[in-house]
Formats: C-alpha cells, structure tokens, sequence
C-alpha cells in the first residue's frame, strides 16, 4: 500500500521559516505559502521538532536556535516577491539574492530546469559585476526590461559575485520553490546549513 505522499517539498519548510522573523498565525501563514491548512500544520511541527520555532495562542516565533539559524541564513540569501511589469507581467515572481553561490557555478540551463520541477515556469539567472547581466547570453537583460532591472537594483544590496535568481509561475508558492531550489544548487554552503540545522 502507497502511503500519503506529503503535500509540501522542502523548500516549503524553508519558506515557512523564512515568514516566522516576527510573529506569524497559522492563517496567515496558510494565506501567505498558498498551502493547505494541514500542511502548514504539518511544517509546523517539523519545525517545533527541531528547535527552531515555538508557538503560543499569539501564533509562533523562532528559538534562540531559530533565531541564530535565521542570521545565518540572512548572510547567504535574501528573498523577496516583487512586481515587474515589464518582466512576464501575467506571472507571479519570486526574487531571490544568493550572496554565497559556489565559485566555479556554471550558469546553464540546467538551474531553470530545477525550477521548472519545483513548478515554475521558468528561471533567469543574472550575476553582478559592477551590474547585472545574464552570463553567456545575447540577451542583455538591462535594456530588454529596464524598469524591472532599475526596480531590483533599489530592492538588493549587491556586491561583486552576487547571483540574482528570478523565478517566474503562476503562483508565488511555485515561483519561491522554484528560486530556492536554484540557489541551493548553487551554494553548498546553503546547502549545508539547511541540512544540519534541519536535522540536529
């Protein structure tokens, strides 16, 4: 007998602790994943197991450990959902700013493929050096979309090396797992950190 396959991925986990910075309900955090009730009560609790948050009738809150947890992660990513008009303007895009991304990571098509089985539609990757641009490609991402590139430059503090990583779906939830799933195949550090404090 097949048992029930888990309505969330594990980057889902990742989304949910990344919204807990101050003090977040369960409804709200139903609204804001896009995730059925059970699910969320379901990350909910791997998160309790492992330390990282707690819960009153207030909602829930991060640990001390959670706490130390979410400072670390802030060094290595910062993701955001914003409003590009001028970039697939029909779709809902997670934005996410990989501050540590492994020194000899190729930009392929390879990054847009984990996108799209984390249910995106599809991924650019761009890489900062003075500004951004979209590594052996014709596409020159400045002029093609200038205002979202003028918006992404007010949102990000970007320094030399910096990989932006833009998922586009059409829902935020797919686009967020999509952006996070790309960045964790770029960073084994990310990688790392998320695997110990998720399973200490």
């Amino acid at each position: 007998m097949v048992g029930n396959i888990p309505g969330y991925v594990k980057t889902d986990i990742i989304r949910a602790f990344l919204l807990m910075k101050e003090n977040i309900s369960r409804n709200e955090l139903v609204t804001k994943l896009a995730l059925g009730e059970g699910t969320v009560r379901t990350i909910l609790d791997i998160l309790k197991d492992k330390n990282l948050i707690y819960s009153t009738k207030r909602g829930h809150s991060l640990t001390e450990k959670g706490s130390l947890f979410f400072k670390k992660i802030e060094k290595s990513i910062v993701v955001k959902r914003l409003m590009l008009e001028d970039f697939y303007p029909e779709l809902e895009k997670a934005v996410v700013l990989l501050k540590k991304a492994d020194k000899n990571i190729k930009i392929s098509f390879e990054q847009r493929d984990i996108a799209v089985k984390q249910g995106a539609d599809g991924a650019v990757i761009l890489k900062f050096d003075k500004e951004l641009y979209i590594p052996d490609a014709d596409i020159n991402f400045k002029e093609n979309y200038k205002k979202a590139y003028d918006k992404i430059l007010k949102c990000f503090d970007f320094k030399k090396g910096d990989i932006l990583i833009i998922c586009f779906a059409g829902s935020s939830g797919n686009a967020e797992n999509g952006a996070l799933a790309v960045a964790l195949s770029m960073s084994k550090e990310l990688n790392d950190l998320i695997r110990i404090s998720m399973t200490c």
